[in-house]
């Protein structure tokens, strides 16, 4: 056995075990639920709202109301008859995952606050006090998770309040007003749900800055109901007017969006179930002169053996990727002093990409190493023919893997 293979044998081994105890401790990860994954329920709340009213249309009165019908059922068969209590399942089920991320990152950040410090004077007792650690002993992990914390309080804020407006939407007013009334708020969204409190109290009443703070904690189909709620309850027509004109030509957007999530993946998942079966059906009935078997008896020969692809993927993408790239990133950000938790979005984006494109480049040169004494390669090796109908066979392939 030589050196190489004895060092490819020991990454493996390493590397199946790093990526064990990765995914194993990914399942104690904080995953924060955004609004980006519950802005198809939020495109539903506005579709909701849609109405097919024309005012400028010369149509008589009678066919304007039986359009009015079939859009409707049209609507309905779109979003379904109940979409406020889905979307509150939905809004629920995200409070609830928030609510474990929240246990799981208050678990780990009770570690960094309990320890034992053993001084010289006191090694010959059993034991010694225990002192909370200072910031500075983990002060990259337990920042973020400080920070992750504070992201999942507000995040949670966030649900109440939207949760309340879809339990008021149902007449459920006594639930929403309990929901709105914790104690537990960032400031912004503690305003905020007095506002909202006080828009549904019976009698009304409208605080301070209420428009202003709906504004300012509120968005999408939540901020057109408090505002029309607001605007009732002030009796401002104009504005409450033109406010359903806005949510109107929302609204439609949000049909539109709708349309295009239901219909174009079940047209392409029909589309490639119809391509599978007419090659299949080809292969049954002309065998080698199928398309499916084009080139079925050329082979594709390769020069190298499977230890240099073995070596590859353990040099090129573990080596490199897992344990040489974060240690030299590591230890250059902490000569300079930077912090990548102090990082802005945009920062930790291109951190991000340029972390990935070290990684692609280390990855690439590893391989070109690899097969350098196999060079050259045949003409079919890597050639890019952007003429060619490789285009056909990429959306053929796709679509028909859509079924599978």
């Amino acid at each position: 056995m030589t050196i190489k293979r004895l060092v490819l044998i020991v990454l493996t081994i390493f590397a199946i075990a790093r990526i064990g105890l990765s995914l194993v401790e990914s399942w104690g990860q904080p995953q924060i639920q955004t609004n980006l994954e519950l802005r198809q329920t939020n495109l539903v709340l506005h579709g909701w709202e849609w109405k097919n009213t024309n005012p400028d249309s010369a149509a008589s009165e009678q066919s304007n109301q039986e359009s009015k019908v079939d859009w409707t059922v049209a609507r309905n068969a779109l979003i379904g008859a109940e979409p406020f209590q889905s979307a509150q399942k939905q809004y629920e089920t995200a409070r609830q995952l928030a609510q474990t991320n929240q246990s799981n990152v208050l678990t780990k950040l009770q570690k960094f606050s309990i320890g034992k410090v053993t001084t010289p004077n006191d090694r010959s007792q059993s034991q010694s006090p225990a002192t909370p650690l200072t910031q500075n002993s983990y002060p990259s992990e337990q920042q973020q998770l400080q920070e992750s914390l504070s992201d999942i309080e507000q995040l949670i804020a966030r649900l109440d309040l939207r949760i309340g407006i879809l339990q008021a939407q149902q007449g459920k007013t006594d639930a929403a007003i309990e929901t709105w009334d914790a104690q537990t708020y960032p400031n912004g969204s503690l305003e905020t749900a007095g506002v909202l409190m006080g828009l549904w109290s019976e009698p009304s009443l409208v605080l301070p800055d209420a428009e202003q703070k709906i504004e300012q904690n509120l968005d999408n189909w939540f901020r057109y109901r408090a505002l029309s709620q607001l605007y009732q309850v002030q009796q401002r027509q104009s504005d409450l007017l033109s406010l359903q004109t806005q949510e109107q030509e929302t609204a439609e957007q949000a049909i539109v969006k709708l349309f295009v999530i239901a219909v174009i993946p079940g047209f392409n998942t029909l589309l490639g179930l119809v391509i599978l079966v007419c090659l299949v059906g080809q292969l049954l009935f002309q065998g080698k002169q199928s398309l499916i078997a084009t080139n079925h008896n050329v082979p594709w020969k390769t020069a190298w053996d499977g230890e240099i692809i073995w070596q590859v993927l353990i040099f090129g993408f573990f080596a490199i990727g897992q344990l040489l790239l974060p240690l030299l990133i590591g230890l250059s950000l902490g000569i300079v002093g930077i912090n990548p938790a102090n990082f802005t979005v945009q920062m930790s984006a291109f951190y991000v990409l340029l972390t990935y494109l070290i990684m692609a480049f280390g990855g690439l040169l590893v391989m070109y190493l690899s097969i350098k004494p196999f060079l050259p390669l045949p003409e079919d090796w890597f050639s890019f023919k952007w003429r060619s109908n490789w285009i056909v066979w990429g959306v053929g392939g796709y679509l028909i893997a859509l079924p599978l």
